[in-house]
């Protein structure tokens, strides 16, 4: 008996289903959180697979008596954990808050499985080798494996390798009751309900409590748009980012604040006596608002036309900005419109 490999094509998922199927009972039998879905179809997850992109499939081809059968497969995938480069402006900042280190190409198995009676080291070397040839293809930085804890034999085969054990996953399992109104785990899904936005850049406003869209008094999507000049120029920051205000919050019930004509108000931005935009370690700095005491709650403050308030600056004799030890402007206590 000869043994070959190739990459799998998407003709190849009904011969691959019952291999991938092995794969997820036996990782059942020795993970008790993972429970298998009834009446899962395999084929259907490998055609997915095998349709994906940056995803791979390479199998094992045994040939006996001029009948070659395929008897192991594994599957990898790629991925860059930098920005994608047409990213949108106003998102990148997002991303940079995600992950405090610099960002990796990725290489990493999906799962692999070989038949019991084919298992012989050599296969799995070949396989193995395989991914790791088209991981360097693809130029990676690192290859992240997820190695279970009774596979000492994988685990040495990667050590001869070249890789080195860097972390130790432990798993402990609850058995939940059905039709248990547990609290959601889910993150919301903005993409899903994001209206058309009116002008390049703008941002829909959702709730802070609930994440739903905020409408204004005609029942609209309110927007947050990207600071302009009097030339509807887009202002930037120092790294070349558009500027989006700070909408004012009510501080009895963290919901925003609207003026009577229905607009969303929100704080003005501080710049310095040259007309540049203040900033502090990259971050744009706004005028905070101002606030008083009323009926022993502490409310935003307006003026007589109902305008709300906002703080200025301090300022030395000179009239420059005053700044703390940390750099940041102090602001005076009185207000401006």
């Amino acid at each position: 008996m000869t043994y070959t490999h190739r990459l799998a094509t998407p003709e190849d998922s009904q011969a691959i289903a019952p291999l991938w199927a092995g794969f997820a009972t036996e990782r059942a039998s020795i993970d008790p959180s993972m429970k298998l879905k009834p009446n899962f179809d395999y084929e259907k997850y490998v055609s997915h697979q095998l349709n994906k992109p940056l995803s791979y499939c390479y199998i094992l081809e045994a040939q006996t008596n001029n009948q070659t059968q395929i008897v192991g497969c594994i599957f990898i995938y790629f991925y860059d954990e930098a920005p994608p480069p047409n990213l949108p402006a106003e998102f990148l900042e997002e991303h940079e808050l995600e992950n405090p280190f610099l960002p990796r190409r990725i290489g990493s198995v999906l799962g692999m499985y070989v038949q019991p009676e084919h298992r012989q080291p050599e296969n799995i070397q070949l396989l193995a080798n395989t991914a790791i040839q088209k991981a360097q293809e693809m130029e990676v930085s690192d290859i992240d494996l997820l190695i279970a804890a009774d596979q000492k034999g994988m685990q040495a085969l990667l050590k001869r390798s070249g890789f080195t054990p860097t972390a130790v996953q432990f798993s402990k399992h609850y058995e939940i009751l059905p039709n248990t109104n547990s609290p959601s785990l889910h993150p919301p899904h903005p993409e899903l309900d994001v209206p058309e936005p009116p002008l390049p850049g703008a941002i829909p406003l959702r709730d802070p409590k609930t994440n739903e869209l905020v409408y204004n008094n005609q029942d609209k999507p309110v927007f947050i748009y990207p600071i302009t000049d009097s030339s509807r120029q887009l202002i930037k920051t120092s790294k070349n980012l558009p500027i989006y205000p700070t909408p004012l919050r009510d501080p009895q019930t963290q919901d925003w604040v609207f003026d009577a004509n229905g607009e969303l108000v929100v704080s003005p931005i501080l710049q310095d006596d040259s007309g540049q935009i203040f900033e502090h370690q990259g971050m744009v700095q706004f005028h905070p608002p101002s606030y008083k005491m009323q009926a022993g709650k502490l409310v935003l403050e307006k003026d007589d036309s109902g305008n709300y308030l906002f703080r200025d600056v301090e300022r030395d004799s000179q009239g420059n900005i005053v700044l703390s030890p940390e750099g940041l402007p102090i602001f005076q206590q009185n207000s401006l419109n």
